[in-house]
């Protein structure tokens, strides 16, 4: 009978033992974090540079403060270079540009060493309009090859709208970058444009993008903010377009010319997180593609109540402690975000050149 009782006994400790909440067992365990698929997700890279106007590196999630239309929003996910990057090269070939794009293309394959091999790099090239050269690729030496391409292919004769390149540059992104990639646009300009600035609208279309704006500045050919170019060698043709052959060329033309000014992409760039550089600086385009892999990547629930495809101020700080450890560090990061997975029905009207055309 005694044996009875020790089996019942043992029988109802291992119903009991069965039935005890597993979270008993480890009260320390932390839950993984998981992102919800209810809500909209924001994404922000932000660089940190010292007072020398050096990248910090080796931050922490711990180190930044995150408000959303003023509000404190915990930082959900923390990434620093393991994010892949798409990068738009866009490249200025109005006259008095081609040593500027020679110096870049000169200096590509040694800057290119900067991106990994997830990454991707595309080339748009502008004047009054915008031509897709090469669309997204992984491989760094077609960049390299297609920069030397632009240098035979284009004529450097037409006229500049960069405020146009700058839209259309952004659309194609929006359009063709992948979801999960850290996305930039690097120009190289002399900021002379012969249309209307908008930095509004850039700065629009670069948050809808998604991307950062790196600027590579040329010197003005002219030395002058306000500069005067030469038209485009069709302008002085137009009694050859009606009478052909009857008079040689330039004949009866008189010299006109194009008042241009500053498309303000200096200040677009630093508004949007990204830097301004002299093109002529040594190793210019090399620290400019390292700085963009170097950015933190900083994602965060959107507040309930605000729709995805709403755009919302944000701002990123540095705490407390990270400021002692880095006093005169500053944040750079484009003061407007969106949702990183809403969709857009936008259409660019830039043009696409085949390859080896």
């Amino acid at each position: 009978m005694q044996r009875i009782y020790v089996a019942l006994a043992i029988t109802a400790l291992c119903v009991l033992v069965a039935h005890t909440p597993a979270a008993a067992a480890s009260p320390a365990d932390d839950p993984p974090v998981t992102f919800r698929s209810d809500v909209s997700l924001g994404r922000l890279d932000a660089q940190v540079v010292d007072g020398g106007n050096h990248p910090i590196r080796g931050l922490r999630v711990q180190d930044f403060i995150l408000r959303v239309d003023g509000k404190p929003q915990e930082i959900r996910n923390f990434q620093s270079e393991k994010v892949p990057v798409d990068v738009v090269l866009l490249l200025d070939v109005s006259r008095s540009m081609e040593p500027h794009i020679r110096r870049v293309a000169t200096a590509s394959y040694q800057a290119l060493r900067m991106l990994g091999e997830d990454d991707r790099i595309a080339t748009m090239v502008f004047d009054r309009f915008t031509r897709l050269r090469m669309p997204f690729r992984p491989s760094r030496p077609n960049a390299g090859r297609e920069l030397e391409t632009v240098l035979d292919r284009e004529s450097f004769e037409g006229g500049t709208d960069i405020t146009r390149g700058l839209l259309d540059s952004a659309s194609y992104l929006e359009q063709n970058a992948r979801r999960d990639a850290r996305r930039a646009i690097v120009i190289v300009t002399d900021d002379q444009t012969e249309r209307s600035r908008n930095e509004a609208a850039v700065l629009r279309a670069l948050t809808r993008a998604d991307s950062v704006l790196s600027a590579l500045i040329a010197p003005d050919a002219l030395h002058t903010g306000a500069a005067y170019r030469r038209p485009s060698s069709d302008d002085g043709d137009r009694p050859r377009d009606i009478f052909s052959d009857l008079f040689p060329r330039r004949f009866g033309s008189y010299q006109r010319y194009s008042r241009t000014q500053s498309a303000g992409t200096s200040e677009i760039a630093n508004q949007s997180g990204g830097d301004a550089m002299a093109v002529d600086q040594a190793a210019a385009f090399e620290q400019t593609l390292e700085r963009i892999r170097e950015r933190y990547a900083l994602y965060f629930y959107l507040p309930e109540g605000m729709r995805a495809s709403e755009e919302h101020s944000v701002e990123v700080l540095l705490t407390d402690a990270a400021r002692r450890r880095y006093p005169g560090a500053e944040v750079r990061y484009r003061r407007r975000a969106a949702s990183v997975n809403k969709t857009s029905t936008e259409c660019s009207s830039l043009a696409r050149i085949p390859s080896g055309k």
